[in-house]
């Protein structure tokens, strides 16, 4: 729908969040590439962005050209994964699913945009509209783990056997951390085992004691899996790396200054630095 004030103005009707109609997407040219009939695109900008009307300071509006996918993976949600979110939303009153890709972000003139209005039959949660933005500054500041700890976990494809094994839970995991070694990078050229503690942080929602014995469990079949991979029981030695611990927390029950220490967990690695070093809040 073409909105009455075809002008930007500070009083504009876009937030961060806030989704294109179909007229717009389409008017603007932004399909979804390999899903055009179900694109489905998100305004990323922030609502301060928004607000300026000066077209020489912030003369474009980010979005993402996002789809309704076809079907929903666990370890998309909540932000665990840097390059994919998948997003709960309501649509005419039905919790519906968005799918984003960073790098399907692009931008669109104010201008152009001050045509339309946003689609009211979409609406987001304040849970959601975090989950957007935490995933919005991840691609940006997420941390990494020593190169031979990522090669010893990808071998042969460990790492993918333990993202298949929390995908059926990861909708109600809203975090995967790792510490390794305490936090410190040390030199483990001669094959000494990496030390790992892991903790599942999970929001306890409206049945706690339900989400709690589930995670519970995927703490067991995640220790079992290390286990079968990295212990050698003839020598009751750790090889290549030794899980020292695997807990879940509520996130009712983890601290501001812990969850700030927790370095987290997601398929998509980056290499520190020689002199970086990571947090360490598990023991």
């Amino acid at each position: 729908m073409v909105s009455a004030v075809a002008t930007w103005t500070r009083k504009t009707p876009w937030r961060q969040g806030y989704i294109l109609q179909l007229s717009a997407t389409q008017a603007l040219d932004l399909n979804h590439p390999e899903t055009p009939e179900a694109t489905c695109v998100v305004v990323t900008s922030h609502d301060c962005d928004l607000a300026n009307d000066d077209l020489n300071v912030e003369p474009d509006v980010e979005v993402i050209i996002g789809c309704h996918p076809r079907q929903v993976n666990g370890n998309f949600f909540w932000a665990k994964a840097a390059r994919t979110l998948h997003l709960e939303v309501m649509k005419n009153g039905t919790l519906v699913t968005i799918e984003l890709t960073a790098t399907a972000k692009c931008l669109v003139p104010k201008e152009k945009l001050a045509e339309f209005i946003p689609d009211a039959t979409y609406s987001l949660s304040g849970k959601s509209l975090d989950v957007l933005r935490s995933w919005l500054a991840v691609r940006y500041n997420r941390a990494a783990f020593p190169d031979a700890f990522n090669d010893r976990l990808s071998q042969p494809k460990f790492d993918k056997r333990l993202a298949k094994l929390i995908e059926p839970l990861g909708q109600h995991l809203s975090a995967v951390y790792f510490d390794v070694d305490g936090g410190r990078e040390l030199d483990r050229s001669d094959g000494s085992a990496y030390e790992l503690n892991i903790a599942l942080v999970y929001p306890p929602g409206d049945d706690p004691e339900k989400v709690a014995d589930a995670v519970e469990s995927l703490e067991h079949s995640i220790e079992e899996l290390f286990a079968g991979r990295y212990y050698d029981s003839a020598t009751s030695t750790w090889c290549g790396i030794k899980l020292k611990s695997c807990m879940s927390i509520s996130e009712d029950d983890l601290t501001v200054s812990k969850a700030r220490s927790l370095t987290q967990w997601r398929l998509e690695y980056m290499t520190l630095k020689a002199d970086d070093e990571q947090s360490s809040a598990l023991s």
